[in-house]
């Protein structure tokens, strides 16, 4: 009868500490879950800002052709200045000596003379006026001529000198934004390594939650077993107690028998007491069947951006995450309404992370792959299906940037 009641109270013990672990590792659950949603949170705030920044690579890099161009276009404006320059100092020179020559004659072969001769010859006053205005004409003439290539050249010089401060700051410009544009590529570099983390995160978040379902679910199946031996334990103390009580009314009326007989007869016959049929109750147990655990499988590695620089000549076509048969995310996880500049790509040109600049297209990340997209052939990715008509088939120069 104890050890019955000992094996009874075991079992119940048994049970209350297998249901103890459960609401324990159910609070565990939970915190699994309230990770998963902040990481989930933290991924779609990176992609947001990763677009940002896209944006601001795409703007900065536009200002840096565009200043490209001016400085291109000022150097020609420049050279052709300094063409006009030495052209206008040759023209002076021979102006000069034009001069020089006129009055080495003049001195040599007597000009002065035949020019007041040619004044005394004049009829009268009129004409002699006439003759001296005349020469006093040609002579400003000259000297005007060389005043204003002497003017011209001036504003050349001043010209040169705008042109050169001017093509300076340009330089200046274009190296500054060079930086700039260099620390926004930083900048996405570490927020897709974030991205990349996160992505980690939540797989192993998903991998733990799993484990810790099947092993909330053994843990269960363990209780069931636990309460139903308890129960069958309950069962039999009930029936052993039930047969001891019968064992005991036998043997009452067994000795009230036998009184009887001894008192009716002379000599006395011990009467042997009938036996006592005692219940023997076998416990069935049943085992709950464990299923094996299959490991899941470990996430795709993505790969490891290269920085080459080298430029290929493509085809393009354009995709849309608005069309039906697409989904949001990308071969790399990317949420396509929170970071549309993406390029799909063959992994085995261009590498899974890269940054690359599509020309007519901008700067984007090859963040997706394609069962058509085999070789030379990249898919530019467009928020509406309107945008990808626009765009259609087109041939395309890629620069690989990291």
């Amino acid at each position: 009868m104890r050890k019955q009641m000992f094996g009874f109270v075991a079992t119940l013990m048994l049970g209350a500490n297998v249901l103890t672990p459960v609401f324990a590792q159910a609070e565990s659950l939970n915190e699994l879950d309230k990770k998963e949603s902040a990481i989930a949170q933290q991924s779609n705030k990176i992609s947001g800002e990763l677009q940002i920044a896209l944006n601001d690579v795409n703007e900065k890099y536009q200002e840096v052709n565009d200043i490209r161009t001016k400085i291109s276009e000022n150097e020609a404006t420049l050279e052709k200045t300094k063409t006009e320059i030495t052209e206008t100092e040759q023209k002076i020179e021979q102006r000069k000596e034009a001069i020089a020559e006129r009055m080495k004659a003049a001195q040599v072969g007597g000009m002065t003379d035949r020019s007041i001769n040619a004044l005394l010859e004049s009829k009268d006053l009129g004409e002699f006026l006439n003759r001296a205005f005349a020469m006093s004409v040609i002579q400003n003439a000259e000297k005007t001529k060389v005043a204003s290539l002497g003017e011209a050249k001036e504003k050349l010089t001043e010209l040169k000198a705008t042109q050169e401060k001017t093509q300076a700051q340009l330089k200046k410009d274009s190296q500054s934004l060079e930086t700039e544009t260099t620390k926004l590529d930083d900048k996405m570099a570490n927020l897709k390594q974030e991205l990349a983390d996160n992505k980690t995160s939540l797989e192993k978040i998903s991998q733990d939650k799993e484990v810790e379902k099947a092993r909330q679910a053994a843990e269960k199946a363990q209780k069931a077993q636990a309460e139903k031996e308890a129960k069958e334990a309950a069962k039999a103390a009930e029936a052993e107690k039930a047969a001891q009580a019968a064992a005991a009314q036998a043997a009452e009326k067994a000795k009230a028998e036998a009184a009887s007989q001894e008192s009716s007869q002379a000599s006395a016959q011990a009467s042997k007491p009938a036996p006592s049929a005692s219940s023997s109750q076998q416990q069935s147990t049943t085992q709950t069947s464990e299923q094996p655990k299959q490991e899941p499988a470990k996430p795709a590695e993505p790969s490891t951006p290269t920085t080459s620089g080298r430029t290929i000549q493509m085809e393009s076509t354009g995709y849309s995450c608005a069309e039906s048969v697409n989904t949001y995310f990308t071969a790399m996880g990317i949420d396509l309404r929170q970071n549309p500049q993406v390029v799909a790509v063959d992994p085995s040109v261009i590498p899974l992370g890269s940054m690359v600049e599509v020309s007519g297209y901008g700067i984007a990340i090859a963040g997706d792959t394609g069962g058509a997209i085999k070789g030379n052939i990249i898919d530019c990715h467009f928020p509406t299906v309107e945008q990808c008509i626009q765009w259609g088939r087109r041939s395309v120069t890629v620069t690989v940037i990291s």
